[in-house]
């Protein structure tokens, strides 16, 4: 049975799950008229009224084959003598972003990246419904080494428990709080705005920043200009266009500009509200955090020396790469 176990020395999860064999596939299941190879559909974006796991579907979302977390599963929370274990409940989805197999962030239109972040917004309502939900991850990776070119999907991972990530950046951003009585990433943007040599790009709604301690070169950040704590409640028409747009400027000087390296993107968003365990858990998580993705390019080649990152390339070098490499 998989089962979540905590370490009580670092105070971390580890998902303990035995492999399950699988043969891969010469067709992919992904594409229009392969949907009878995936589970059924958990929702999609379809032209003409065309009827469920069929073809005709311009952003589809569909469970994993061999998911980490699961809906279906009973969620129980145990102590195993002095340890912490809790069952895997949750999901694990794709998000097929476009019915084309070999479409990227650089060549989709504007219009198709909108779609998939709508399809966002929509299925993190859907999840945040469910209080046995508590921290949802929509991640993308590009090229990752070792993974085949495969469909362009990103996965979301919605867990019983807060990613570790999280939690640090929930702490950091209520203790500046605490002190300032202000949203750490608004000051952080203001001061970022009026410096101006990270800036990358700005949009009425947004600021594209390369961050002061950038982890690796061409580290990027995409952060709403207008304070949020939840992407999903501050998706607006205009954001949603301004935010597919600096998708696709990004992705292709990325790819045009820099050799089309590979990629993961992780939008850092509030945890379920409707999840809190303590009283008075997250009591200023609306005012003191801030919705924000980040973009790391290539996080395999990350350098770390005991735990601190190590870069080659200055922060402010990168964003000027970045400002000249930019594709409007």
């Amino acid at each position: 049975m998989d089962e979540l176990r905590k370490d009580p020395t670092r105070g971390n999860w580890v998902l303990i799950r035995p492999k399950a064999g699988s043969e891969p596939s010469a067709d992919c299941p992904y594409c229009p008229g392969g949907e009878a190879a995936t589970a059924p559909e958990i929702a999609a974006y379809r032209k003409d009224g065309s009827a469920p796991n069929t073809g005709g579907w311009s952003v589809r979302v569909v469970p994993e084959s061999d998911p980490y977390f699961r809906v279906e599963s009973e969620l129980v929370r145990e102590g195993v003598g002095m340890y912490d274990m809790i069952t895997p409940r949750g999901a694990s989805e794709l998000i097929l972003e476009s019915p084309r197999h070999d479409d990227t962030l650089a060549t989709m239109t504007v219009d198709q990246i909108e779609s998939a972040l709508w399809m966002y917004r929509d299925r993190l309502v859907d999840l945040k419904r469910d209080g046995q939900i508590r921290d949802i991850l929509i991640s993308r990776r590009h090229k990752k080494p070792g993974v085949a070119p495969h469909h362009p999907y990103s996965r979301l991972t919605a867990i019983p428990i807060v990613f570790a990530a999280t939690r640090r950046e929930l702490r950091e951003a209520r203790e500046y709080y605490q002190y300032k009585r202000r949203c750490l990433y608004c000051d952080l943007m203001r001061q970022e705005i009026a410096a101006g040599e990270r800036i990358v790009k700005l949009t009425p709604a947004f600021a594209v920043i390369v961050p002061y301690a950038a982890r690796t070169p061409l580290e990027t950040w995409i952060l709403p200009r207008r304070h949020s704590c939840s992407y999903e409640d501050a998706l607006t028409a205009e954001a949603a266009a301004e935010l597919a747009a600096l998708y696709r400027s990004y992705f292709r000087a990325l790819a045009e500009r820099f050799g089309d390296p590979g990629y993961e993107i992780q939008m850092h968003n509030a945890p379920n509200l409707r999840s809190r365990i303590l009283q008075g858990e997250w009591a200023t998580l609306r005012d003191d955090y801030h919705w924000h993705i980040e973009i790391q390019v290539e996080p395999e080649r990350a350098n770390r020396v005991g735990g601190i990152y190590v870069t080659e390339k200055a922060p402010e070098d990168s964003a000027a790469e970045l400002r000249k490499a930019w594709v409007d």
